[in-house]
């Protein structure tokens, strides 16, 4: 853990030393990337909350949106990571398998007739992860140092505790 932080810290400091001078074509590119990536998330944030939860079409537009934000999170992680911010990779990694395991679980949830609780509630706990790592990135590209007292950035802790559905929605610790 104390190795993380002090990584994390050098990795700040190395972007504070190159920040500005905007010659690294592949930073530069990577940090357009990752606007784009912000920007869009943060449309379908509105797009999920604009949704009328007594509309016919509600479930219909919630999953289409989780699918589309799903897209978003499986583009970030794919994105080369330039070497000032190799301590950005694994999150973006697991923030991308975190959403992919969101929407699934999601769709199970809502696709289930009766509606599956614990499918959903799992679902929500990746989703809460996903997002938390898309935080973590952000405040990496600000020289933030990106912890909190609930959860490292690493995600070590949830290796072996991960929540997990299996087919009938049932949570395993």
């Amino acid at each position: 853990m104390k190795y993380i932080k002090r990584y994390l810290l050098l990795i700040i400091l190395l972007m504070a030393s190159i920040s500005g001078c905007g010659t690294d074509k592949e930073l530069e590119a990577y940090k357009t990337d990752m606007e784009t990536f912000y920007k869009d998330i943060s449309e379908y944030d509105a797009v999920i909350n604009s949704i009328d939860v007594a509309s016919e079409t509600a479930v219909t537009e919630l999953l289409s949106a989780l699918d589309g934000l799903q897209e978003c999170f499986t583009w970030m992680a794919a994105l080369p990571v330039p070497e000032t911010f190799e301590a950005i990779e694994p999150l973006a990694q697991q923030a991308g398998e975190y959403m992919e395991k969101a929407v699934s679980l999601f769709h199970q949830a809502y696709e289930s007739d009766p509606f599956n609780n614990a499918a959903a509630q799992a679902a929500h706990e990746y989703y809460e992860r996903a997002n938390k790592r898309a935080v973590y990135i952000l405040a990496i590209l600000h020289g933030e140092l990106p912890l909190d007292n609930d959860e490292e950035a690493s995600g070590a802790e949830e290796s072996d505790a991960a929540v997990q559905a299996d087919g009938d929605g049932q949570r395993q610790e």
